[in-house]
């Protein structure tokens, strides 16, 4: 099986179930395991640049089939058009007529002869079109074609950011993002690990908000980075490590983490405090396992609730009646008051709590290239509403003087400073205030989206 098969499985599985491309896409290449890294990457950047530029690819067939809507055209031919059209526009690895060849044939091979005729009609006129320059003028109608991002999030990032950044933060979706690792500074330094990775002859960038992250380009795996498998470093954007380092953690200070997986923050607030109190938490079994498989990497010392239902075998790893010096790893939901920390005489609650809430990810498109597909208005509403009420719970757990870091990975203001704004008009939010907060825009800022806020309880 060729790439562009096993690109077309994929594509097809993730239209046909509704799945996020990176899960099967990932699936896909641990069981192929490629030896030629070029043929890896060319079915990565076909399957992902087929599914970010889902909704020009579409336009751009509606316009050649003069089918009126692609609804009337096979799920299984549409799949092989983008492909063509994609490879065509945007990529310059082989012919345009060797790619036309290759999708009549692909076709064919799915069953559909009958329909290679149409296939090989729409991708010559639409690779004759490419060759005259034509093909950008036909996506220029709207920002919905030009950036193939629906209407709504368009309209959203031009009414919030104006239309001449709006129009940079939905370009960023299609750039080459390097890969932010943040330094493990219990084990090594930035400028020692900086040295190995150089002599393997990884291309090494400093850190644009913050001196714990490197920026790496030209590996591999992450997997198969020197150091990987000794902890010294994870991957994690440098707006999060931005944000939990101005969440005002100090050596000694006692941290809950309310949406911790896969745990990045959490051990960098191990590290900040210098080795104190840290309590991890996420919703399901799947999610606080990914906390204590990156705490067992970085080798910081972690303990599982009694509560869970993953448990290490050695004792040390279990959770007593108090929290110890580590990380403290625990299946809670987040948006339901805890009751048992709600109690806490004032020396035991914590002094930093971090909220970084569920949300729609409209900060992170050009990582995750079809989370534009899966959001919607309403559920934007109800993340906003979400975000709201972990915000209220949080306030409930931090002492006297201590600090609440909310934050998310969008730019939509109605689930960032619109819920701050909600927070501090509450009942709950009356003892607290706005220390700082700021929004990065990706294709502005020099990183991905996203948004944090600090806000300081009164001392009674």
């Amino acid at each position: 099986m060729n790439a562009r098969e096993i690109a077309f499985d994929i594509l097809y599985k993730v239209e046909d179930e509704k799945r996020y491309v990176s899960e099967v896409l990932g699936d896909v290449l641990r069981i192929h395991q490629f030896d030629d890294k070029r043929e890896r990457a060319f079915l990565t950047r076909l399957v992902e640049g087929v599914t970010e530029r889902k909704l020009s690819l579409d336009h751009l067939i509606i316009k050649f089939s003069q089918k009126g809507k692609n609804k009337k055209i096979k799920k299984e031919i549409l799949i092989i058009l983008r492909m063509g059209i994609y490879q065509i526009h945007y990529m310059d690895s082989i012919p345009n007529r060797a790619v036309v060849s290759e999708m009549v044939e692909l076709a064919k091979m799915k069953g559909f002869s009958g329909l290679s005729g149409f296939v090989n009609g729409i991708l010559r006129n639409i690779s004759r079109a490419s060759e005259e320059g034509k093909l950008d003028s036909y996506l220029m109608s709207s920002l919905e074609t030009r950036y193939s991002t629906p209407q709504w999030i368009c309209s959203l990032l031009v009414s919030a950011y104006g239309k001449e950044n709006a129009g940079k933060i939905l370009e960023d979706q299609f750039q080459e993002h390097d890969t932010v690792i943040r330094i493990n500074t219990m084990k090594t330094s930035r400028e020692e690990y900086k040295v190995r990775l150089e002599e393997k002859g990884i291309n090494v960038l400093p850190g644009v908000l913050t001196d714990r992250c490197l920026r790496i380009q030209g590996y591999d795996m992450v997997t198969r980075l020197p150091g990987y498998k000794d902890g010294l470093f994870t991957v994690q954007d440098e707006t999060s490590v931005y944000t939990v380092s101005h969440a005002g953690i100090k050596p000694g200070d006692r941290v809950l983490d309310l949406c911790s997986a896969p745990g990045g923050k959490s051990m960098l607030a191990y590290e900040l405090s210098e080795g104190s109190v840290v309590v991890s938490r996420d919703i399901s079994e799947k999610k606080t396992a990914l906390i204590a498989e990156n705490a067992e990497r970085l080798g910081f010392p972690f303990y599982i609730s009694d509560n869970n239902k993953i448990q290490q075998d050695s004792p040390e790893h279990r959770l007593g009646t108090e929290y110890r010096p580590g990380i403290n790893i625990e299946i809670k939901d987040a948006s339901l008051i805890d009751e048992a920390l709600r109690v806490l005489p004032e020396p035991e609650r914590f002094d930093v709590v971090l909220a970084d809430v569920p949300c729609s990810g409209l900060g992170i498109i050009g990582r995750k290239n079809d989370i534009k597909y899966h959001v919607t208005p309403d559920t934007v509403k109800e993340l906003s509403q979400q975000g709201l009420i972990i915000l209220k719970n949080a306030s409930l757990y931090v002492k006297s003087s201590g600090r609440i870091c909310y934050s998310t990975c969008t730019i939509n203001p109605s689930e960032n400073r619109q819920v701050v704004e909600a927070f501090l008009e509450s009942e709950e939010g009356a003892d607290f205030t706005l220390v700082e907060d700021r929004t990065f825009l990706q294709g502005i800022d020099g990183s991905d989206g996203f948004y944090y806020a600090v806000l300081a309880k009164r001392s009674k």
